[in-house]
């Protein structure tokens, strides 16, 4: 049987990481475990109930978004399959692209479930391998999309925007781990609750609206795969009886 709406899979992951973040929120300010300011993109996984649901439905994003990463490799191979002028190059980069897809996805599946105020440390090695990774992946695949614009598109301005979006990711990446890393070792503020008074404030507001630029840049981009999810379609697998198993059926079914 022949299956559509793929684009089901991205389109989810971007309505689920929003929702996860304005939903815990909500509960947050209504249970005063939060005043209405502007916290970290992870930072909503430290208190419960808006911990659990905020960790559950980024899970259930993570997991989204593995998929959707291998599909998007999937159709990237074939296209490279069926054309004899693609390269290995091609392929290497489509492999380096699900590699780091893959850890991104993993990596924000931790970042969500690992509180900040009790392991920090992890938290924070997941949130890099997060950004570092999804960049790495966004430009495997910004370079995929422009060298098979002539398969896949008709315009140019598909790949011209994710090339905008790559470059946007790649200097708000700079910018944010050089800030984070005054912040670990110069202010030695990164477990600590923040206030506009606390020395190093201008730094760490600095790196919050830099995950919060990263974030958007990254579901936008994943939002355009949506338009290339259209126009694929999926074979359910076939399965089958190993051999032994359907020659103990045949000979229980003469027997009787």
């Amino acid at each position: 049987m022949i299956e559509g709406h793929l684009y089901f899979f991205p389109l989810s992951v971007c309505v689920l990481i929003p929702c996860a973040y304005v939903i815990s929120f909500a509960f947050a300010i209504y249970l005063g475990h939060s005043k209405f300011e502007f916290p970290y993109v992870s930072q909503l996984s430290s208190q419960s109930p808006e911990s659990c649901i905020y960790s559950q439905l980024i899970n259930v994003a993570s997991f989204l978004l593995l998929i959707t990463i291998y599909i998007r490799y999937r159709q990237i191979a074939e296209l490279i399959r069926n054309n004899p002028t693609c390269g290995r190059k091609y392929s290497r980069f489509n492999v380096t692209f699900l590699v780091c897809g893959l850890i991104a996805a993993f990596s924000l599946s931790i970042t969500c479930n690992f509180p900040n105020s009790n392991v920090h440390s992890i938290r924070l090695v997941a949130m890099h391998a997060t950004f570092l990774a999804s960049v790495g992946a966004l430009y495997c695949e910004m370079l995929l999309s422009l060298w098979i614009r002539p398969l896949l598109y008709s315009s140019r301005i598909l790949p011209i925007v994710r090339s905008l979006i790559t470059i946007v990711c790649t200097l708000t990446l700079i910018i944010f781990l050089i800030v984070q890393a005054i912040v670990l070792f110069k202010y030695h503020q990164e477990n600590s609750l923040w206030l506009p008074t606390t020395q190093g404030w201008n730094y760490h507001l600095i790196t919050i609206v830099s995950t919060w630029i990263l974030t958007i840049c990254l579901l936008s981009y994943l939002s355009t795969l949506i338009i290339d999810f259209h126009r694929i379609k999926i074979i359910s697998p076939k399965i089958f009886l190993a051999n032994d198993i359907i020659d103990e059926q045949h000979n229980l079914s003469l027997s009787i």
